[in-house]
């Protein structure tokens, strides 16, 4: 840094107040310097804290301390570095039974048993079936010749109600179906019936099959009210057994076959 000349008087040497200037010179230029060094160090010391980031710590009262960075700054462990594993698997098998604890299974035995579970357990020796209430179904070819249209065959499987309808030959247009209900007619549904291939020779009119599938899971008492109907240009006809209809009933009866749930047995 250059410097200026000191003052000098005529005799050739320098005077008090030329040398209090110089000082004062010097001392301003070292501050310069010190603080040029300070604006260095502080970017510096801005840039590597910028590199790498930092966390709000979780007591920043501990900070304030002459050892809360250094106390407060938490440290890092990685498994693999105490000689621990990073992942557990655990490979299941569908062969192996599962290992359920004891306190489940007590906690379980411990609640009360549902109403389904009492009734299931109360028909170990029950066999539930399907009767149906209806007379039997003969002089079907005269019935179909009144009324165009009769029920000529009702039979009840474990899930279902299958029958056939026999409807007059020559109607035009015509479509078989039942109309059935599980709630004494609060509602209802309609199933469509479709054609049967018949051999029978001299068969009266057309015969027609249908299928009524029935809750799996109905009380004992329930019933299943169902009607035949023909649809055609002519109009329409129904056979619903001279207006008291063809029910089914489920039913427990006394048996030593055992209990299947959700089921029905053939009756």
């Amino acid at each position: 840094m250059s410097r200026s000349p000191p003052q000098i008087h005529a005799g050739g040497e320098p005077t008090e107040n030329g040398m209090k200037q110089e000082e004062e010179e010097e001392e301003g230029a070292d501050e310069e310097d010190l603080d040029d060094e300070l604006d260095a160090s502080q970017l510096e010391r801005f840039i590597r804290d910028r590199r790498r980031a930092k966390s709000l710590p979780a007591y920043p009262a501990l900070l304030n301390g002459p050892h809360g960075a250094e106390e407060g700054r938490k440290r890092v462990k990685f498994a693999d570095s105490m000689g621990l594993s990073l992942a557990r698997v655990k490979h299941f098998s569908s062969l192996e039974e599962p290992q359920i604890p004891s306190k489940v299974l007590s906690r379980h035995r411990s609640f009360p048993l549902e109403q389904q579970d009492l009734l299931s357990s109360l028909c170990h020796s029950f066999a539930a079936g399907l009767r149906a209430d209806l007379p039997e179904l003969r002089d079907t070819e005269r019935r179909v010749q009144r009324h165009r249209v009769c029920l000529e065959r009702l039979a009840a499987t474990q899930l279902d109600v299958r029958g056939h309808v026999r409807v007059l030959s020559g109607c035009a247009g015509k479509e078989v179906g039942v109309r059935y209900t599980f709630n004494g007619w609060l509602s209802h549904m309609d199933a469509q019936a479709v054609p049967v291939a018949a051999n029978e020779p001299g068969l009266v009119g057309e015969r027609f099959a249908f299928t009524v599938y029935i809750p799996p899971l109905a009380d004992p008492g329930s019933a299943v009210h169902l009607a035949v109907y023909l649809k055609c240009e002519e109009g329409e006809f129904w056979d619903n057994n001279e207006g008291q209809n063809y029910t089914v009933r489920y039913r427990c009866v006394p048996g030593h076959a055992p209990f299947v749930s959700a089921a029905f047995h053939a009756t």
